[in-house]
């Protein structure tokens, strides 16, 4: 570990520029946030309220820290990430299929502890190919869920 990472103001920048990080594809949403303030702001000042422009600058930061790190700290921020990892793998490869037929007919030779006849390794084979083509687009998290 290095020196830097033991000082208390190190971890807590890297702490908070790591959350800042996580909402980073929020970015563009803040900056039509700040178009907003500014366009509130200016109307406020427009009709004679601008000693509320301050207050209401104050209240959207804040809400903009509480916002981040809940959504970082409250875990919004590994679900999303489990949901499009689950969402984007696909299950059932061609060198997956291959690997599963060898696992199951070695696992069936070894426990049977004799060679495998014709129709036990079509079984093997019609299995796992259904199971194959059930997987193949990969899972949906409803029916993974239900299970």
């Amino acid at each position: 570990m290095s020196a830097t990472a033991n000082r208390w103001w190190v971890r807590l920048a890297a702490r908070w520029l790591a959350r800042v990080d996580g909402v980073s594809g929020m970015i563009r949403l803040a900056m039509l946030g700040l178009t907003g303030i500014s366009t509130a702001t200016l109307t406020l000042r427009q009709y004679g309220h601008g000693e509320y422009a301050w207050p209401l600058i104050v209240v959207v930061m804040t809400g903009t820290l509480v916002f981040t790190y809940l959504y970082t700290e409250g875990g919004v921020w590994n679900q999303m990430s489990r949901d499009r990892q689950d969402l984007s793998n696909n299950f059932a490869g061609p060198s997956m299929r291959i690997n599963d037929e060898l696992l199951a007919r070695g696992l069936l030779a070894a426990q049977e502890k004799r060679e495998l006849s014709d129709a036990e390794r079509d079984a093997i084979k019609n299995e796992l190919d259904a199971a194959f083509d059930e997987y193949r687009d990969g899972l949906t998290l409803e029916e993974e869920t239900d299970r």
